[in-house]
C-alpha cells in the first residue's frame, strides 16, 4: 500500500484507533509532546514521528526484500503496534489525533461525525462525504498480533523535498519493553 501525500500537521502518527477509544474511555489526553504519548507507544497503540507538515509516498510493506537500500535508509528505533482481530489501524495528523482524543475520548468515528456536521452547518451545500474523511485517514490493514514497525526514510530527496517513508511491519511473538524508543524519531526534509 502506498500513499502518494498527506498532510501530518508535524506528526505522523499510525494509530490503533479501536484501542485509542478503549484507553481514553479511562485515561484523561496528556498535551504533553511527546511525554503525554509514552504510555500509548509502550501498549502498542500508536507509532508517532515528528516531520515536515506533509510528507509522501509513504510505503507500507510486510517484506523486507522489497525495499531498495540505495534508496531508503534504516532510522534506529524499537516499536510496534498490537493488532487484535477488529481492530482498526489509520494514518491520522497531530491536530486531529489530540481533539479525537482530549474531546471525543479516543473516538475518531464521532470526531468525524462533528465535523460533519460542523460542515454543514457552514455551508448548505456540503459536497465533502464521509468517504472523504475516509481518504484522509486511510486504513492500514495489519495482521493480528505484535507488529514491529521498522522506519526507512528517503535518502535521495523526494518530488517535492518532502520526506519519504517506508514502513516494514514485522509480526513478532514477543515485545522487550525495555527497549521500547519512547522519543519520537524526527525525520524532516
Amino acid at each position: 500500500m502506498t500513499i502518494k501525500t498527506f498532510d501530518t500537521e508535524g506528526v505522523l502518527i499510525i494509530a490503533n484507533t479501536t484501542k485509542c477509544k478503549k484507553y481514553f474511555a479511562e485515561h484523561e489526553f496528556n498535551y504533553s509532546y511527546p511525554k503525554g504519548l509514552f504510555d500509548l507507544i509502550a501498549k502498542g497503540i500508536i507509532h508517532i514521528i515528528t516531520t515536515e507538515e506533509t510528507v509522501e509516498n509513504l510505503n507500507f510493506v510486510f517484506d523486507e526484500a522489497s525495499i531498495d537500500l540505495n534508496r531508503w535508509e534504516y532510522n534506529e528505533s524499537y516499536n510496534y503496534l498490537d493488532i487484535s482481530i477488529a481492530d482498526e489501524i489509520r494514518l491520522i495528523d497531530h491536530a486531529t489525533f489530540t481533539q479525537m482524543c482530549d474531546s471525543y475520548n479516543g473516538d475518531l468515528d464521532m470526531r468525524i461525525e462533528s465535523s460533519l456536521k460542523t460542515r454543514k452547518l457552514i455551508n448548505a451545500d456540503v459536497s465533502i462525504e464521509r468517504e472523504t474523511f475516509e481518504e484522509r485517514y486511510p486504513k492500514i490493514n495489519l495482521p493480528v498480533g505484535l507488529n514491529k514497525i521498522n522506519v526507512y526514510s528517503n535518502t535521495v530527496a523526494g518530488e517535492n523535498f518532502l520526506p519519504e517513508f517506508t514502513f516494514l511491519f514485522e509480526l513478532v511473538e514477543n515485545i522487550d519493553l525495555k527497549k521500547i524508543t519512547l522519543d519520537p524519531l524526527e525525520i524532516e526534509g
